[in-house]
């Protein structure tokens, strides 16, 4: 049995080297091209409108430091100061507006019903763009306005020759970004999502369930630190908020594998996540799937189960992985997996349908029964 496990431990580190990995001079070009670019953009923005902070939070995977497949895709959060204090009593306040037939936000005489992981926020409005209906922020309105503040400013960059890539804004989706693409001469073309965050800086409930206070990961010190970043908004859709934990989830992963500790926490997440592109989901669309949000939720909640170092050392990083695994196994078989901060939620919910998690959940099976042919 150890030696099995030994040679699938090798096998594992033979497919991160040749599927994982990625290539670091490609990498360091395109985040100084991205960089530059979002730095342009921010600062013309804060120009316009002072309440978009012109330093970006630097989230998502390629920050995180677990990103996949190519350095093609980066994500930012811009803070949007509300100029006030807010708290928790400012959420699910009665909210009355709506969208009409022809997508613009209107009046309405009755108040927005209210639902679970969904908010409206009452805030004050002192710009010179105002985003609010009747004392509360609206969510199109907001992400609307600062698209149209990053279409200005590409105007002003590109007909200054401040920048000399092109780069267009794509149409609003459901995505809480706004997400621009910078085409390169020669070079693959790079996806930018800039997400406009409520800096909110909302302090924990104990219905979150976090921090675990018998867990012994993460420590102390890292909890502490956690806590005073507390919770933010981004849009959930049109006309409510979500709560978001991407810079909690940045700052938990960025040190994950400690200085010179030889764990390989972060080597086993960016191997699951290529086994989700290449052989769980390869033909899934992540929103109705299983998606590195999952895998991400999935990680932190192992290290929290296996909060030794030991326990994650590079030999052990095949039965690590195999046991992540197994607990996603028993995720998708009962359609449920808490989020790591926020223990009320179910990431499985809300899902359109489950068949891309279902999907999911038959080829995992499979993999499990011989990952070995996976891994040649």
């Amino acid at each position: 049995m150890a030696r099995q496990t030994g040679d699938l431990n090798r096998k594992f580190q033979r497919f991160y080297h040749e599927h994982v990995q990625m290539n670091k001079e490609e990498t360091k070009r395109n985040a100084n091209v991205v960089r530059d670019v979002v730095e342009k953009i921010l600062e013309y923005v804060n120009g316009l409108d002072s309440r978009f902070q012109k330093e970006p939070e630097q989230v998502g995977s390629f920050h995180s430091l677990t990103k996949v497949s190519g350095p093609d895709e980066f994500d930012y959060s811009i803070l949007f100061n509300t100029g006030m204090e807010q708290s928790w009593s400012d959420l699910s306040q009665p909210a009355f507006y709506t969208v009409d037939a022809k997508h613009r936000i209107v009046k309405s005489a009755v108040p927005l019903p209210i639902l679970p992981m969904k908010y409206t926020l009452k805030t004050q409005d002192r710009g010179p763009y105002s985003m609010t209906e009747n004392g509360c922020l609206v969510p199109l309105t907001f992400k609307r306005h600062f698209r149209q503040l990053v279409l200005q400013a590409l105007d002003y960059l590109t007909n200054n020759s401040k920048i000399i890539q092109t780069v267009n804004v794509k149409p609003l989706s459901d995505s809480p970004a706004v997400t621009i693409t910078i085409k390169q001469r020669g070079r693959d073309e790079l996806n930018v999502d800039l997400a406009p965050m409520v800096n909110t800086r909302l302090p924990f409930k104990d219905e979150f369930g976090w921090p675990n206070h018998r867990a012994k990961w993460p420590a102390i010190e890292k909890n502490q630190q956690l806590k005073n970043i507390r919770v933010n908004l981004v849009t959930s859709d049109r006309l409510y908020w979500k709560l978001s934990f991407a810079i909690l989830e940045r700052e938990l992963l960025v040190d994950i594998d400690r200085d010179r500790s030889g764990t390989c926490r972060r080597r086993s997440i960016r191997i699951m996540k290529r086994l989700r592109e290449l052989f769980w989901c390869s033909d899934q669309d992540d929103r109705d799937g299983l998606t590195s949000y999952h895998l991400k939720n999935l990680l932190f909640h192992e290290c929290e189960r296996l909060p030794k170092d030991y326990q994650w050392s590079m030999e052990m990083m095949g039965e690590r992985i195999i046991g992540m695994c197994e607990q996603l196994k028993v995720h998708l078989f009962t359609m449920h997996m808490t989020q790591f901060f926020n223990s009320s939620k179910n990431l499985f919910a809300n899902k359109k349908d489950y068949r891309g998690l279902k999907l999911a959940a038959r080829n995992l099976n499979q993999f499990l029964r011989c990952p070995e042919r996976y891994l040649q």
